[in-house]
């Protein structure tokens, strides 16, 4: 499989100055999969005015870009930390009016983390620190959105520990780290949850 050395590559790319030399059909060529999870980021919500979707963990934007597309008229949040991937996050989400970016963790307390400047997001942090905002002050801030895509690195385990009433009623696909955290997949009580891809579910409200 040709997969892994291409992200290999990647990393060492994203560290060196002819990054800005990409341009987004290289992030096509590199990350994008025709599966359930893309076509679930290609859904339009039909989502009222003020309406918003979070894409927690946006990474490079490979999703953010999608659903921003599928749902022009709805406000997309992309939240994001890593200090390398923020720059290409940008990148790719400049030509999309309805994206703001984030440049902050979401966890369940709002407390500071290390962050990193490493593109290589799988590896330990490198640093600085750097402040996040909890799920309670991000809907307070950007109000409960309609969907949101959530991938962040074990920390989805504290954020559903206990279930976080102020995302009632919001629907969600979520990547479980179990073999990071070393936890199962828990039971919710708000949630439906439904087996989606590899280490994925979707979490239908209740």
């Amino acid at each position: 499989m040709l997969l892994g050395p291409i992200y290999r590559l990647s990393h060492k790319l994203r560290s060196n100055p002819s990054r800005y030399l990409f341009t987004d059909f290289f992030f096509n060529f590199v990350g994008r999969e025709d599966d359930a999870e893309t076509a679930l980021m290609r859904k339009n919500w039909n989502a009222g005015p003020g309406s918003s979707i979070w894409d927690i963990g946006a990474s490079l934007g490979k999703f953010t870009t999608l659903i921003a597309q599928a749902n022009p008229q709805t406000k997309i949040y992309a939240f994001e930390p890593n200090l390398n991937s923020i720059y290409f996050l940008a990148h790719r989400t400049a030509r999309f009016s309805n994206v703001t970016i984030v440049p902050c963790a979401v966890t369940a307390d709002g407390r500071e983390i290390k962050g990193s400047y490493n593109p290589d997001f799988g590896a330990p942090a490198t640093g600085p620190n750097v402040p996040t905002l909890s799920v309670e002050e991000a809907v307070k801030k950007f109000g409960k959105p309609v969907f949101i895509k959530m991938d962040v690195e074990g920390e989805e385990f504290q954020i559903f520990d206990p279930e976080p009433e102020c995302l009632r009623g919001v629907h969600m696909l979520v990547e479980w780290h179990t073999g990071l955290v070393k936890k199962s997949i828990p039971s919710l009580r708000l949630w439906k949850s439904k087996d989606f891809t590899l280490g994925h579910t979707y979490l239908e409200p209740v």
